[in-house]
């Protein structure tokens, strides 16, 4: 390696220093990135990352693409990956948690909907940081993406970039069965038939958009599920009701159909039915909530009647409990919850002007 640097060097005799400095950039070199593109952009890494992942299968590619284009691109699309800094990600990142919430605009609209974010809200505040944390995950691993593939020289800036903290204790909304009903009972039409299928599923929108007629088994009571989110395919056993509407959407029908359509035949597209989801919520009289949110009250109902949580986290297309036990496992039937009531000691509150007695359970 002396010899190298020397000759590099015009082979003149170098100060301890000068070698040292001499060293450094000649192991950079053999580092280097063959492929490196100092013109590279933040959008675009995300290009070539989205269509490598989208041939390589990705999942939730839509969802990918419109956070992108939402959150990353205005700020950032434009600027190089060799200019990123520590503190300018850091900026970034914080300013989409102070950024107003974006509703849904008229094709028509020359103004972007919008609605203020009240930061003094700790749930408000949890939200944001939440989505924040996401919206870097994606740029991350767009530029690792560009990184791993010799496109970008240093990765120092993202990779010092640290997630908000705590994000991820979210309240979980369960539809009783009164409430279930009074949102059927206000749906009409293919809107009720998609939000029923919610219910007696516990699919997630995307899985129920692609089911075909001949993923509905008569014979066995069951809907496929052909690909999940974590890519695993799976059977959703119905009940009596379940198999009676997957009947009646299925009948008479091609094979490869879609099973649940809108009202003009068409299947149904991300964002079709949440302004006739939310009118349906208000005229029940229930809080917003999501069609994704009806997935829990399905689950909920489950674990309220006695079902192991191996077999909710199958019905729901998990790959193990963990999410199971996080969302529903203060449901289920406690042994420890019931041997504590049994046998620990209870107070009874009587007067002040009586004495407090403790009842030693027997």
């Amino acid at each position: 390696m002396a010899d190298d640097i020397a000759a590099a060097d015009g082979a003149k005799v170098l100060t301890h220093e000068q070698a040292k400095d001499a060293a450094r950039a000649w192991v950079k070199s053999l580092r280097s990135a063959p492929d490196a593109q100092p013109a590279l952009t933040v959008g675009d890494a995300l290009d070539r990352y989205l269509e490598a992942r989208t041939a390589e299968g990705m999942k939730a590619v839509y969802d990918a693409k419109s956070r992108a284009r939402v959150h990353i691109r205005p700020k950032l699309g434009s600027v190089r990956v060799a200019d990123l800094t520590l503190d300018k990600l850091r900026r970034w990142r914080d300013a989409m948690v102070q950024a107003p919430k974006l509703l849904r605009t008229g094709k028509l609209a020359t103004k972007q909907n919008s609605r203020a974010i009240d930061v003094t809200d700790p749930e408000a505040l949890r939200r944001r940081r939440d989505t924040a944390n996401r919206t870097m995950t994606l740029l991350k691993a767009a530029l690792n993406w560009g990184y791993q593939h010799q496109l970008v020289e240093n990765d120092r800036a993202w990779r010092l970039l640290k997630p908000f903290r705590d994000t991820g204790s979210v309240r979980v909304r369960f539809l009783d069965a009164a409430e279930q009903q009074r949102l059927l009972n206000t749906s009409d039409g293919a809107l009720r038939d998609l939000v029923a299928a919610a219910l007696m599923t516990g699919a997630r929108f995307g899985e129920l958009a692609k089911l075909a007629v001949r993923d509905f088994d008569r014979a066995n009571g069951t809907v496929f599920i052909e690909r999940s989110k974590n890519g695993r395919a799976r059977h959703i056993p119905l009940t009596a009701g379940g198999i009676g509407l997957f009947e009646r959407l299925a009948v008479g029908r091609a094979p490869k159909a879609p099973l649940l359509v809108r009202e003009d035949g068409e299947a149904w597209k991300p964002a079709q039915y949440q302004r006739g989801f939310k009118a349906s919520l208000e005229r029940a009289k229930l809080e917003s909530i999501t069609l994704h949110e009806l997935r829990h009250s399905y689950a909920s109902a489950m674990v309220r009647n006695g079902a192991p949580l191996i077999v909710v986290a199958e019905a729901l297309g998990h790959s193990g409990t963990r999410m199971a036990e996080k969302h529903y496992a203060h449901l289920a039937p406690s042994y420890v919850a019931d041997t504590i009531r049994r046998t620990a000691p209870d107070l009874v509150i009587t007067t002040k002007s009586k004495p407090v007695t403790l009842n030693i359970s027997a």
